[in-house]
C-alpha cells in the first residue's frame, strides 16, 4: 500500500507539473501573438490606455487557473481582431475596417460585378464594331471611369449611412404630455 501511495503522489506531482508547464506555454503563446497583433516587442512599448486594452484582451484569452480559453485558442488560430471594453479607438477602427472590407470583398465577389462590367465593355465593343479594345478606350481610361463610378457610388452610399448613424446617435427626445387640470 505504501508503494501505491508513493507512486500516486509521484504521478500527481508529474501531472501538476505538466499542467503548470501547459499553462505557462499557453501564456507565452497568447502573449507573443498579442504582441505581434499590437505590433510591439513588449507591452511596455504601448501607451497606458493600450496597455490596459492589451491586458484586458489577455485576460479574455488566458487565466492562471485554466490556461488558454476557447476564445484564446480561436484568436491564436485565426489571429482575428476582438474588441473588449478597454479597446482603443485605433483598435475599434481596425476592427471595423477589417470586417467591412471582408463584407465588401465578399459582396463584390458574389455579385459577379467584374463580369457585369465586362459585359458593358463587350456591349460597347459590339455597338461600334471594334476590332480591338483600344478602339473603345484605353484600358487605363476604362479603369479610371470605373474608379470614378465607384467613387461616386461609394460617396452616396456612405453619406446615406452617415445620415442614418447620426440620427441613431442622437439622444432620445423626451416628450412631456401636459394634462390640464379640471
Amino acid at each position: 500500500m505504501k508503494k501505491f501511495l508513493e507512486l500516486y503522489k509521484q504521478k500527481l506531482e508529474e501531472s501538476e507539473n505538466l499542467q503548470e508547464t501547459q499553462v505557462l506555454t499557453d501564456f507565452r503563446n497568447i502573449y507573443s501573438v498579442l504582441l505581434e497583433h499590437y505590433g510591439v516587442t513588449t507591452i511596455h512599448d504601448l501607451d497606458e490606455e493600450t496597455q490596459l486594452s492589451f491586458l484586458t484582451e489577455l485576460n479574455h484569452y488566458w487565466s492562471e487557473e485554466e490556461g488558454l480559453s476557447e476564445k484564446g485558442e480561436k484568436f491564436i488560430a485565426k489571429k482575428s481582431l476582438v474588441l473588449n471594453e478597454n479597446s482603443t479607438p485605433n483598435q475599434k477602427k481596425n476592427f471595423l475596417k477589417a470586417k467591412v472590407s471582408a463584407v465588401i470583398d465578399e459582396t463584390v465577389r458574389q455579385s459577379n460585378l467584374k463580369w457585369r462590367i465586362y459585359d458593358i465593355v463587350d456591349e460597347m465593343y459590339s455597338q461600334i464594331n471594334a476590332s480591338s479594345l483600344r478602339e473603345i478606350l484605353t484600358p487605363d481610361m476604362i479603369t479610371n471611369i470605373i474608379l470614378e463610378s465607384f467613387s461616386r457610388t461609394v460617396d452616396e452610399f456612405t453619406a446615406n449611412i452617415n445620415t442614418e448613424l447620426s440620427e441613431s446617435a442622437k439622444p432620445a427626445k423626451k416628450y412631456v404630455i401636459k394634462v390640464k387640470a379640471r
